[in-house]
């Protein structure tokens, strides 16, 4: 039981995101048991599905690619305190704190090859297991994709546009600069 206040419970997110991933991971064996505002206003999940990061060993992929798809998946990069939905650069190694689980990943490239994947303990460095291949979801589930991202753009200078045409037509010409200028 975690007591609910009004600021955001890290481990309760951690939950949201790992329930998240293992209900779209098509897994069969999950059970929810949750209140209702911690599904509240959740993202849109085949936005969430689309932006999981699906990697393999021997895969070609450059570590500037890989690293540009972190970012897209909402991660943050640090070279300060590595917490979860975080990763970090060493040379041709990067790590990846999940977001939704209590370990990590380490990602070694060989030029443009992913070359082994092994999870490890993200504060004592312990490394638990290699593997062939992993999914990494995305560090929020607010993530969404680019052309939604594109079409609300556009969205906002329409509107932007037909605010300033009405200012200029009531003769509020400094409203309609200041609108245009944001």
């Amino acid at each position: 039981y975690i007591e609910k206040d009004l600021s955001i419970n890290d481990e309760i997110e951690k939950l949201r995101l790992s329930t998240t991933t293992s209900l779209l991971s098509g897994r069969r064996d999950v059970i929810v048991v949750s209140s209702v505002s911690c599904i509240y206003g959740m993202g849109n999940p085949d936005d969430f599905k689309l932006n999981t990061i699906a990697i393999k060993v021997g895969q070609k992929v450059s570590r500037n690619a890989f690293l540009h798809l972190l970012v897209t998946s909402l991660y943050s990069r640090t070279t300060a305190d590595f917490k979860r939905g975080n990763f970090r650069v060493k040379g041709d190694m990067v790590d990846i704190y999940l977001a939704y689980t209590d370990y990590a990943f380490r990602v070694a490239f060989f030029g443009d090859e992913i070359e082994s994947i092994e999870s490890f303990d993200p504060i004592s460095g312990h490394k638990f297991d290699e593997f062939e291949q992993v999914a990494i979801a995305p560090a929020n589930l607010f993530v969404t994709s680019k052309a939604t991202m594109q079409n609300a753009i556009h969205q906002i200078q329409d509107d932007m546009m037909k605010q300033v045409e009405y200012f200029k037509e009531t003769g509020k010409y400094l409203e309609a600069k200041r609108i245009e200028e944001r």
